[in-house]
């Protein structure tokens, strides 16, 4: 599958931490310009409806999954920190489950088998820490609280007239 759009745009994946949620998760992809529009897009969809406080995105080719063939990429002179996030259960999100120090995406894959077990194939994401952009939370007032002044509508939302009743 390509990391790009036909507009040539790039594929970001969006993780969401929920008002009341302990973790991130994954919540859809998207096609952006730069982490920056992929962020404000983002937000425009999980924000409106007042479901989200943070928001992260990653590009997609930078997700390394398990059972997938490994992602050739010089290893780290040292290690750095990895996500990872396990969907428990087929059909379910992806959640964020640890933050760990590996030398390469299939290291922390490995690490993560060994401490949460094994998984079918695509169940266990590992993704650098360095290829997230997060919102601010300094940026909180500016970024996400203009949102809750935009109400997200149903259809249901709206009276219609009675002479629609008779078409």
């Amino acid at each position: 599958m390509s990391d790009r759009s036909s507009a040539g745009w790039p594929r970001f994946e969006v993780f969401v931490l929920g008002r009341h949620a302990l973790q991130y998760k994954h919540s859809s992809s998207l096609h952006a310009s730069d982490a920056r529009h992929a962020l404000l897009l983002a937000r425009d969809v999980y924000f409106r409806r007042q479901e989200g406080v943070s928001l992260w995105v990653a590009l997609s080719s930078s997700l390394q999954e398990n059972g997938m063939p490994a992602v050739v990429v010089r290893e780290a002179a040292e290690p750095q920190q990895f996500e990872l996030f396990i969907q428990f259960k087929p059909g379910l999100d992806h959640l964020h489950v640890a933050s760990l120090l590996a030398e390469s995406a299939p290291q922390a894959l490995t690490q993560a088998e060994s401490a949460f077990g094994a998984f079918p194939p695509g169940a266990v994401w590992a993704l650098p820490s360095t290829a997230l952009s997060c919102s601010e939370p300094e940026q909180r007032r500016l970024f996400i609280e203009p949102m809750a002044s935009k109400p997200y509508r149903l259809p249901t939302f709206f009276q219609l007239p009675e002479a629609v009743n008779h078409m």
